[in-house]
């Protein structure tokens, strides 16, 4: 068609003011580079270095082999000029698009709908990554029904309503009556369509009641999951019920630990079936949860990076990618080497997505660490434990800031408090605790907690050849050296890599353990 820019930059102008773009500075800025580049230039050559450099006002060093910016960025554009042109665009006749794999918009002239010409859309893919679906189904064996069903499906609603807070997973609750379905509990797997049903069961006891709590397989019936616990009478007042329902959520839905997830997971790979795109990003977490090793953080990586760029509003995937940049400080996978510019960008649309998600308010006190702001961080922690106080992955997460921030035993704490609550846990959390105690100068209890881990990654021997040496048992301190070693032939640089990133006091402490392993000071004490 002739070109009309008068017409095209008068389209931009509306795109810009509409309700999709006129909080998103960025996309403004973006979407309006390429335009006026494709007007001023026919045959224009627009690529990520002149957008982040030219458009966004990017550094001259920007290297988009590193920063993914610009193609998370326009995949988000993409679906945002898409959805303006399904809502508020609809009757343009002139349409600015984005085609996938190219940054050079294209104009299009575009016929009003009318009655004749409507076409009904194929249904689209979930523009959420999602886990398991979880029906939570009461259940009550006490002889006064209608006291049993009144205590059971009230701690049930609770429970929901709590639960709902967590991410990568659906927690659904079945309203039913005994009364209401003749076929009860079997009618609500199929009503549903959940993964697992979550039972609660309330029974009598000489002293009260007690509560069975069991995580049924929907498809299989095999009970994943069973924990027993007792209570009185009278409804439980929330000191009572908040423990219950933290060691529950931890079970079945922690982030790195939840046997609903993993079982998941694992009959989704066994099925032989080719996973949904909303699947994908769950599923690869799972795999990296099951060996925290480089190969399985990089998938998870691109992974989260294709999803975004497909479904740039996609907070699940998000949230993914920015405990990845977390975990990369902890791990040192070096695999991911985004600017702190990267993260405030990123942490922001987090926040204008999903206010009221715990993980929003936890990667923003992560940025404050980062950047120095004591305050500032302190309230994001305490806004995210206010949205989900039963999540223990955060509580962990919690405690890792702390101990950044200089207060190592509060940081302590909140770790201890996790691990005591079940034995269903990551084993990583005693590298913290080994390094506080080692900190503390308690080196018997830090080479307990070294003991423990089972994590292959540099952090176990390296932590055990240090303090098996600090508590002078010199043969398992050399058999550990000779393991790293082997293992690790760049040992002096890895181990000085791992203190990188890492607040001043945390740093101090990193680089002293690497100390003690290649030039030996039993009795140097840590300051």
């Amino acid at each position: 068609m002739q070109r009309d820019n008068t017409a095209i930059r008068a389209e931009l102008g509306r795109i810009l003011e509409s309700r999709g773009f006129r909080s998103y500075r960025m996309l403004q800025k973006f979407l309006s580079y390429i335009v006026e580049r494709a007007l001023g230039e026919s045959q224009a050559n627009i690529d990520q270095y002149a957008i982040a450099v030219e458009g966004l006002g990017k550094p001259a060093d920007f290297d988009a082999g590193i920063d993914p910016l610009i193609r998370m960025q326009a995949g988000r554009l993409r679906k945002q000029l898409e959805n303006y042109y399904a809502t508020e665009g609809r009757f343009n006749p002139l349409r600015i698009v984005l085609p996938t794999g190219t940054y050079q918009p294209i104009f299009t002239q575009h016929a009003s709908p009318t009655a004749t010409n409507t076409v009904i859309a194929e249904e689209s893919p979930s523009n959420q990554s999602q886990g398991p679906g979880i029906v939570c189904i009461p259940r009550h064996f006490l002889m006064d029904t209608g006291k049993g069903w009144s205590f059971i499906a009230r701690l049930t609603q609770d429970y929901v309503k709590a639960a709902s807070a967590f991410n990568f997973c659906q927690i659904m609750l079945a309203d039913e009556t005994p009364e209401q379905n003749t076929h009860w509990p079997e009618a609500a797997w199929h009503k549903y369509g959940a993964d697992f049903a979550l039972f609660f069961d309330l029974y009598p006891e000489p002293q009260g009641y007690s509560l069975k709590s069991s995580l049924v397989h929907s498809l299989t019936r095999q009970i994943v999951w069973a924990q027993t616990f007792p209570l009185s009478d009278s409804y439980p007042a929330p000191a009572m019920l908040t423990p219950i329902f933290r060691r529950i959520t931890n079970d079945t839905l922690n982030y790195e630990r939840g046997l609903a997830q993993d079982f998941w997971a694992r009959q989704l790979l066994a099925s032989g079936k080719p996973i949904p795109s909303h699947y994908q990003v769950v599923l690869a977490l799972r795999q990296h949860q099951w060996v925290l090793a480089a190969p399985q953080f990089c998938q998870v990586l691109r992974t989260c990076e294709q999803r975004l760029e497909a479904f740039p509003d996609d907070v699940q995937a998000m949230l993914v990618y920015a405990d990845m940049y977390r975990n990369e400080y902890l791990q040192k996978f070096n695999e991911m080497s985004l600017p702190i510019s990267f993260l405030a960008e990123f942490i922001q649309t987090l926040m204008q997505l999903a206010p009221d998600n715990a993980y929003s308010h936890m990667f923003l006190a992560t940025f404050y660490l980062l950047v120095g702001e004591r305050d500032l961080c302190l309230q994001a922690i305490a806004k995210a434990q206010a949205i989900n106080p039963l999540d223990t992955h955060l509580n962990v997460t919690t405690g890792l800031i702390y101990m950044g921030l200089g207060d190592w035993q509060t940081g302590a704490n909140c770790i201890q408090d996790c691990i005591d609550l079940s034995p269903i846990y990551a084993d990583w959390y005693h590298i913290p605790l080994c390094v506080h105690h080692y900190r503390a100068g308690h080196y018997a209890a830090a080479l307990k907690e070294a003991r423990k881990i089972r994590l292959k990654n540099i952090w176990g021997p390296l932590l055990r050849s240090a303090l098996y040496q600090r508590n002078q048992q010199w043969g398992k301190a050399e058999k550990e050296l000779v393991t790293l070693a082997q293992d690790y032939p760049d040992l002096i640089q890895q181990g000085q890599q791992l203190s990188y990133g890492f607040t001043q006091t945390t740093n101090l402490v990193v680089k002293q353990l690497v100390q003690e392993v290649v030039a030996p000071t039993p009795n140097q004490k840590p300051q």
